[in-house]
């Protein structure tokens, strides 16, 4: 299964090329076409996505049209394989009117404020477009999480700053021993305390001191406490982003009200209720737009997640 997944990527990037001289919007509505007519084309990938948008809609209690649901599912993944590369060398005014922002002055008044912003992602819907127009409109952005791979030149652009608050010294591995963890949370907090928005996801399964454990569509997983920790240190102001795909192939970028984390509750006895109502609200999304769960429903499927 692996090797079928980066076959499919290497495709996708082979087409992309010609993609990019459509109209983004364009480019986007054929790779929905892409992953939808896999879906219709083969008998395992149709019934692993229908099992999986079935059993999600009854987790979730929802009575969602299978079919529908999980043929646009398959097109939204490949979109969201896809991350920002059909942006990739176009100027940044054509850019915004793919983007439908709703709340942009929750994160301005956060940012405002002076305590410093952590933006809490996720992987729901096009889960790095987020930093891609945060980068565009010259917002102050760092990534706390894993190298992104597989992204557009533009966004590779901002990875490589070695300084003290660097974005190079902020990605972190899982390979990374106790050590290695601590001393990147510092420097993140250090990074927040300095004026930067922090990005960095709420929904990210994790093992290890720094992690709690909670419910998603009805199994329990143990998932990082790096931002509740963030938190507590710097007293910043927690933004929750989410970035839906359209079906017209434009993204609907919503920014949430900000809040607050009381630092005694940063401490890992606390976290988990916290960590909780991140899924919930999660989950919630998912009720409204399973199409942009992405691989939520395949966690426990590695067949699904490959398909």
């Amino acid at each position: 299964m692996p090797g079928t997944l980066n076959l499919r990527k290497g495709i996708i990037r082979f087409i992309l090329p010609a993609l990019r001289t459509m109209p983004p919007r364009v480019g986007s509505r054929f790779l929905d076409w892409v992953g939808r007519t896999k879906y219709a084309c083969a008998n395992t990938i149709k019934s692993s996505y229908d099992e999986a948008v079935t059993r999600g809609g009854d987790l979730l209690g929802c009575c969602w049209d299978v079919p529908e649901v999980s043929q646009g599912l398959a097109g939204n993944i490949v979109r969201w394989r896809t991350r920002d590369l059909l942006l990739d060398g176009r100027p940044t005014q054509s850019i915004r009117p793919l983007f439908e922002v709703m709340g942009r002055e929750n994160l301005d008044n956060a940012i405002e404020a002076g305590n410093g912003v952590i933006l809490l992602g996720n992987h729901f819907g096009a889960h790095l477009l987020p930093a891609h127009w945060l980068y565009r409109e010259r917002y102050p952005l760092r990534l706390y999480m894993e190298r992104p791979r597989h992204v557009s030149k533009f966004m590779m652009s901002h990875f490589d700053d070695d300084g003290p608050l660097g974005q190079k010294k902020l990605f972190i591995s899982r390979r990374g021993d106790a050590c290695d963890a601590a001393s990147s949370i510092l420097r993140a907090a250090r990074a927040i305390r300095s004026g930067l928005i922090m990005h960095l996801a709420g929904d990210v399964r994790w093992s290890g001191p720094h992690a709690a454990t909670a419910r998603f569509l009805g199994a329990s997983y143990t998932f990082s406490t790096t931002w509740l920790s963030l938190a507590g240190m710097t007293g910043a102001a927690i933004v929750p982003v989410f970035c839906g795909v359209s079906p017209d192939g434009g993204y609907r970028l919503e920014f949430s009200e900000a809040f607050h984390i009381p630092p005694e509750e940063s401490r890992r006895e606390s976290t988990a209720p916290w960590v909780q109502r991140v899924l919930d609200e999660i989950e919630g999304r998912i009720r409204l737009d399973p199409m942009n769960s992405n691989d939520y429903f395949f966690w426990n499927s590695t067949e699904g997640q490959a398909a």
